[in-house]
């Protein structure tokens, strides 16, 4: 007897027994409804869910869009935010029908970049000169993008099992996946479609979500028009033990596998989320993972897509995505000593422009408790004397600011016994923590694909090496010899009482054996760095630590990995150990030294 006919055979007598027909209804998003917000947008007036008349959301009612300077990077900016690979085409007024009450935008024109339609150039809400014969819609790409992953749990039966799920023979179980559309119907209730699977209670049962081990017989949710089409699917694995995951599905799987208690899968549409970080320079990918992150509950995708951003946090301040930063997310960057940027001056110079030129509209409560996050004792004394001068925030946060200052002129000028008895200081402070600053003279960088290491110039805004494979036409990088030794002279510590004092370091790169044994060294694994201390002072140097950081640039476009130097070592780890997927293995290493105030 054939595999598939035994499956159905065994099932039947399985599924002989009908218990008592009870519904439960269940809600896999805090809104019974998933009620819009401010700014939402939808499709309506198509069958399909990837095309339709564009609506948004204003003030509790919904309007549309007319269609005067309607065209492609607008339908580009809606698909994205609802989450579709791309746009197909912009569709001309009325293609979708006409809709009715406000035409809340006209004469919009979008960059293409945006995250969302409200950011885009428009006549203001609801100034317009067209009527509902012009509203426009869009046609967005519901195909797969170019990163997926296919989760293969499966077991010898996991195919028989899906023909089954596939013929629903002798299912015994419905799940109703409800989408709302958003349109009132007349009688106080929203309009909602469903989308239904016929399942079997006893495969079912493996997962407590599903409710199917009770008496019920169906179970309803309530999805967003974006994850229904995809309940199916996740049903499907639950037979297979198999399913593609892409860019499109990665977040509609992570909600509905949190939600039904399928921790694996879960993790593995997480695992995807960490593939796609890097892929977006726009930054606007690593935003919305953290917002979504942080609405599920994910601690560990929430300090994943935190950990990136504060690694690349300097192309982050520049990306297209710096102006959807919330007060909150930067809140919690600036909170972090793995920030890694050119100084704490950067850091400042950051945080002003978000205020002054993105977010406009933050309170001053909010803009002090961001500042209040600016390390200023390890703003370099030169710089802190041209902070009232050059300060955009100055007059409105003056207490504020003279209070910091006053803090980083003491770390610079005071001896640290004497800072340690003042009665401001706490060595847990992180205002006397470093980050990880890549400015000369603590950070040197190292070129795998031409093997020399390379002193930084004097340009602390681009600390990325630039050029061909070949080391020639490098904007920031003077390259030195092809060796790989070098030698780096910083200051004993940040602090200005210690600006002519020095501390020498070796820095070695070893990529044979050979290399460590002609050194009388053993390496553990290689590559291996090495960043020893040749000559210090050694007045105050009990009083100093160096955590210092080897950083991994993938060709200089985002950072992947950060090692510790742990007894003057760090390793290089596999490509499968690194942080985040670097597409090839061309890679910078960046010495980054890191003196600590230690007071004991």
């Amino acid at each position: 007897m054939l595999i598939h006919e035994a499956l159905l055979s065994a099932f039947g007598m399985l599924l002989l027994h009908v218990s008592p027909l009870r519904s439960v209804k269940l809600s896999l998003f805090k809104s019974p409804m998933g009620s819009p917000e401010e700014g939402d947008i939808r499709l309506a007036g198509s069958k399909t869910l990837s095309q339709g008349r564009v609506e948004v959301y204003l003030h509790g009612e919904w309007g549309t869009v007319c269609h005067n300077a309607w065209d492609l990077p607008d339908a580009q900016v809606v698909c994205r935010q609802l989450h579709f690979r791309g746009a197909v085409s912009a569709a001309a007024g009325g293609s979708f029908g006409e809709g009715t009450g406000q035409i809340w935008l006209d004469q919009t024109k979008c960059v293409g970049t945006e995250n969302s339609l409200s950011n885009c150039s428009y006549n203001g809400w609801g100034l317009m000169d067209c009527t509902h014969k012009d509203d426009a819609g869009v046609i967005c790409e519901a195909g797969t993008s170019a990163t997926e992953t296919f989760v293969d749990h499966s077991l010898d039966l996991s195919e028989d099992l899906g023909q089954l799920f596939d013929s629903e023979e002798g299912c015994n179980f419905l799940i109703h996946g409800c989408t709302y559309t958003g349109e009132n119907r007349g009688d106080g209730l929203w309009e909602m479609v469903n989308t239904t699977v016929c399942a079997h209670r006893m495969i079912l049962s493996r997962f407590p979500g599903f409710k199917a081990s009770t008496d019920v017989d169906q179970i309803s949710i309530n999805l967003t028009q974006t994850c229904c089409p995809h309940l199916p699917s996740l049903i499907r694995y639950v037979y297979t033990r198999k399913l593609e995951v892409t860019t499109t599905t990665a977040e509609c799987i992570h909600q509905l596998a949190s939600h039904f208690g399928m921790r694996r899968l879960m993790e593995d549409a997480g695992r995807l989320f960490t593939k796609l970080l890097p892929e977006d320079r726009s930054f606007l990918t690593q935003v919305s993972f953290y917002e979504y992150s942080v609405g599920a509950g994910d601690r560990a995708l929430q300090e994943n897509c935190l950990q990136y951003m504060a690694w690349n946090f300097q192309k982050l301040s520049t990306s297209k995505a710096w102006s959807s930063v919330s007060a909150e997310l930067l809140q919690a960057l600036l909170y972090r000593s793995d920030l890694v940027v050119p100084s704490e001056t950067f850091v400042l110079a950051a945080l002003e422009a978000w205020v002054s030129q993105v977010n406009r509209t933050t309170s001053e409560e909010q803009q002090a408790a961001l500042l209040a996050h600016v390390r200023f004792p390890m703003i370099p004394a030169k710089e802190l004397f041209k902070v009232r001068f050059t300060s955009t925030l100055y007059s409105a946060h003056q207490t504020l600011y003279q209070e910091k200052l006053l803090k980083g002129f003491q770390a610079h000028l005071l001896p640290f016994g004497t800072l340690k008895n003042s009665s401001d200081f706490q060595e847990d402070d992180r205002d006397y923590q470093p980050r990880i600053y890549t400015a000369p003279p603590w950070s040197v960088a190292y070129d795998q694909s031409v093997e020399t290491i390379g002193r930084p110039t004097d340009n602390p805004y681009d600390w990325f090496g630039r050029g061909s494979r070949r080391g020639k036409n490098h904007q920031y990088y003077k390259k030195s010899s092809r060796r790989t030794s070098e030698s780096l002279s910083t200051p004993v510590h940040t602090s200005a009482l210690f600006t002519d004092r020095k501390v020498d370091w070796q820095l070695n790169l070893f990529n044979k054996q050979s290399d460590c044994s002609r050194r009388g060294l053993r390496c553990d694994s290689l590559p291996a760095a090495r960043m020893r201390m040749s000559t210090h002072e050694n007045q105050n140097q009990g009083s100093i630590r160096y955590s210092n950081r080897l950083l991994l640039s993938c060709r200089g476009r985002f950072i992947f990995h950060i090692v510790d130097f742990k007894d003057d070592f760090a390793y290089v780890p596999a490509g499968a150990n690194v942080t985040y997927p670097c597409p090839n293995d061309g890679y910078i290493l960046h010495f980054v030294v890191r003196p600590e105030i230690h007071l004991s």
